[in-house]
């Protein structure tokens, strides 16, 4: 009997969204029915609630990410600003500070510089002034045996000139003697002439001895000038190096010249000079140029005698190469 009463319990129930409700005669259980309803408004209400509760609070979430973001980004900018200030700062600072060692290294540098300079400079003056002396030294003994050989060559030609000068007296004697004997009017007048000739002889002889032993005081060290009645037009001084040989070829193109009258060599220690006494004008400084003795010839821009009337000063280089004999 118990199983039948649960089976009709069974008949007289219905099951609706998980919830039970007992038949009636004429339906559903009204009460349950609207307690039911009545239970799942309270849950929609409370779903609905939830929801606008999930909703505001999203929005106040999105609110809060936007203005999170705003603010990151005003952060952000805040920072990029401050620090591209602090950069400007820090990289004005460095320049600043480099810009200082700098012109404290360029000072250093210039100081240094200049300091090797002056050492350069005086070293290198004393090395021209030792090669000077020492080259000074060595062209000594040349000059002193050039100037002995024009020496011995002028007393060989002033013998020469007097040996001449005695034999044309012999001479003259012997024609006046001749007309003293082939006329007697005529004797006093001979004799008077042939006691002028011997006087001219004498006069002759003693200017060639005066001027021979003049030139035999003369030495390589005290040859300044030559007295010459005729001003130079040009001064050929010779530079450093110096060659004998090569000045002596120079000498000899230049007495060849017809336009040339004499040349007269001044052989100075350091700088010898030719002097060149001209008969007519002449391009002597172009002519100069193409002779292989000389490697440079340049007029000094210093000197202004040229335009005076006086003589034009010439320095010459001297060749490297060999000159052919």
């Amino acid at each position: 009997m118990g199983n039948n009463g649960a089976k009709d319990d069974k008949h007289n129930t219905i099951e609706l969204g998980g919830c039970e409700f007992r038949r009636v005669k004429h339906g559903l259980d009204e009460a349950q029915v609207v307690s039911f309803i009545n239970e799942l408004i309270s849950q929609r209400d409370t779903l609905v609630q939830r929801e606008e509760h999930l909703s505001s609070l999203t929005k106040l979430a999105e609110k809060l990410v936007t203005e999170a973001d705003n603010l990151a980004e005003e952060i952000k900018t805040e920072a990029i600003d401050q620090g591209k200030a602090g950069a400007a700062a820090i990289i004005a600072t460095a320049e600043e500070k480099a810009q200082q060692m700098i012109e404290e290294k360029r000072t250093e540098i210039i100081t240094i510089a200049n300091e090797q300079a002056v050492a350069i400079k005086a070293e290198a003056e004393r090395e021209a002034e030792l090669l000077l002396e020492n080259r000074r030294k060595s062209i000594q003994p040349e000059l002193r045996n050039f100037v002995n050989q024009l020496h011995s060559q002028l007393v060989s030609e002033i013998e020469s000139l007097k040996q001449q000068a005695v034999a044309l007296g012999a001479v003259f004697e012997q024609k006046i003697s001749q007309l003293a004997e082939e006329t007697s009017p005529v004797t006093i007048e001979a004799d008077e002439i042939c006691a002028e000739s011997r006087e001219l002889i004498q006069t002759i002889d003693q200017t060639i001895t005066s001027e021979s032993e003049e030139e035999a005081l003369v030495s390589a060290d005290d040859l300044d000038t030559i007295p010459y009645e005729q001003e130079p037009e040009f001064e050929l001084e010779i530079l450093p190096p110096i060659d004998i040989t090569k000045i002596m070829g120079i000498v000899n193109y230049l007495d060849s010249l017809p336009e040339v009258e004499n040349s007269e060599l001044v052989p100075l220690t350091d700088r010898p000079s030719i002097l060149v006494f001209l008969r007519e004008p002449i391009r002597l400084i172009d002519m100069l140029g193409t002779l292989p003795e000389v490697a440079q010839v340049k007029e000094d821009a210093t000197n202004t005698a040229g335009t005076e009337g006086k003589q034009r000063k010439v320095q010459i280089v001297l060749s490297e190469k060999t000159v052919p004999k």
